[in-house]
């Protein structure tokens, strides 16, 4: 009987290995079946849904009870105060999803593995713990994509100034070396500027267009880079001058945190 016991044991880990792989499966497949859009057409949808269009494409927008479901969780995450939160996380990692399908693609996911994991284990308690868990890993996942995200961002952030310094003594206008910031630089800084690039040519500030790159990154060096900009349009001055010696001061401090934390740690190891 312990014999028995431990191969039904191992039976239980291994079909809930194969659920939660299954729904992680699924999961990657809902959330990257398209990449965030930065066109002009995907702008004007997302301000078209601003303006009380609040219909939903791809995988979502197949099914209406999948759309109804998703307005609903939205709802309810809006009434405790959580939709900027997840709204900005999924922005940060990319993820082409808005707050309200999140949500529910996590539930459905988890529904899925607690069913799988109820039916092979035959008990309804490991089915809990294996959906549970499932609802840990999205969140952990969406978190960890998004601070990945952020991470480039800012260790770009010294290059991205500085083409947008060049550009600028190359004669371009602030508008034209944005664009090429939105052309040249690596993901995730070209998604950024291209997005900011869209809202512009809809007719947004292009300082609430900068501004919201910083707060989607979370980057108070970029925040002050956005003032530094905004002060330069409006009293003059050499604006590529400012983002060079930005740029130069923003690679000395990451010099010298580096050095700091190298030192840091051979204290301690010693």
């Amino acid at each position: 009987s312990e014999t028995a016991g431990s191969s039904s044991g191992q039976l239980i880990v291994v079909f809930a290995t194969f659920a939660a792989a299954l729904s992680a499966f699924l999961l990657i497949i809902i959330l990257f079946g398209k990449s965030r859009p930065t066109s002009k057409a995907a702008v004007q949808s997302r301000l078209g849904a601003l303006g009380g269009d609040k219909s939903s494409g791809g995988f979502f927008g197949k099914f209406s009870i999948l759309r109804r479901a998703a307005r609903s969780a939205e709802s309810a995450a809006a009434s405790r105060g959580a939709t900027n939160m997840i709204e900005n996380a999924l922005d940060q990692a990319n993820i082409p999803l808005k707050a309200g399908e999140a949500i529910i693609a996590a539930i459905g996911l988890a529904m899925i593995t607690f069913l799988v994991v109820t039916a092979f284990a035959q008990s309804a308690v490991w089915g809990v713990i294996g959906g549970t868990l499932l609802l840990i890993f999205s969140l952990l996942f969406v978190n960890n994509v998004a601070a990945r995200q952020r991470k480039h961002f800012e260790r770009q952030l010294p290059d991205t100034l500085n083409l947008l310094a060049t550009s600028l003594r190359a004669g371009y206008s602030l508008l034209q070396a944005i664009e090429a910031v939105g052309e040249e630089a690596p993901e995730p800084t070209r998604r950024e500027f291209g997005r900011a690039i869209a809202e512009i040519r809809l007719g947004r500030q292009m300082d609430d267009a900068l501004s919201d790159i910083a707060e989607r990154m979370a980057s108070q060096d970029f925040d002050w880079t956005v003032l530094a900009i905004n002060i330069q349009r409006e009293v003059g001055g050499n604006l590529a001058e400012v983002l060079q010696t930005t740029s130069e001061t923003m690679v000395q401090r990451n010099r010298l945190r580096r050095r700091s934390e190298a030192r840091r740690v051979g204290e301690e190891g010693r």
